[in-house]
């Protein structure tokens, strides 16, 4: 095993010596056991159709904690009906990503139409360049 490197926790800050995690000890602990109180509450099958709100009350922990659960896949939300976030983009309910897909779908696109148009305007760019060295070269071998 190579040697830890000291960083910063993402959390309270302190350093720490990095190996397999980013953060510090106590941090670490602390999500571990969130995780335990949202695991234990979701065991229960009284609990099955509960939503992000709810289990984040009741484990009380906080729902951006439970996200990062879900979008880590610690807890596979597909499991349970209810349980999901709000797409970054348009609030629908999604158990994966950050995106639902059909923003997915529009922003890919979007993308993919602009790199067209950015590869279109280098590909003119590049012939006009080209030619204009082309003119170049032969003028200054007729003014010789």
């Amino acid at each position: 095993m190579g040697q830890g490197e000291l960083e910063n926790c993402r959390i309270c800050g302190r350093l720490f010596l990095k190996d397999h995690t980013d953060y510090c000890l106590n941090c670490f602990e602390d999500i571990e056991q969130d995780f335990k109180y949202v695991a234990d509450f979701l065991k229960k099958e009284q609990n099955r159709y509960a939503t992000l709100q709810e289990v984040s009350k009741a484990a009380e922990v906080s729902e951006k904690r439970i996200m990062e659960f879900i979008r880590g896949g610690r807890i596979f939300a597909e499991d349970y009906p209810n349980l999901g976030y709000e797409c970054a983009q348009c609030g629908t309910l999604i158990k994966r990503q950050v995106l639902c897909n059909d923003c997915y779908e529009r922003y890919s696109t979007a993308v993919d139409e602009m790199m067209t148009r950015e590869k279109a305007k280098d590909e003119i760019r590049k012939a006009q360049h080209g030619h204009q060295n082309e003119a170049q070269y032969w003028r200054l071998k007729r003014n010789k």
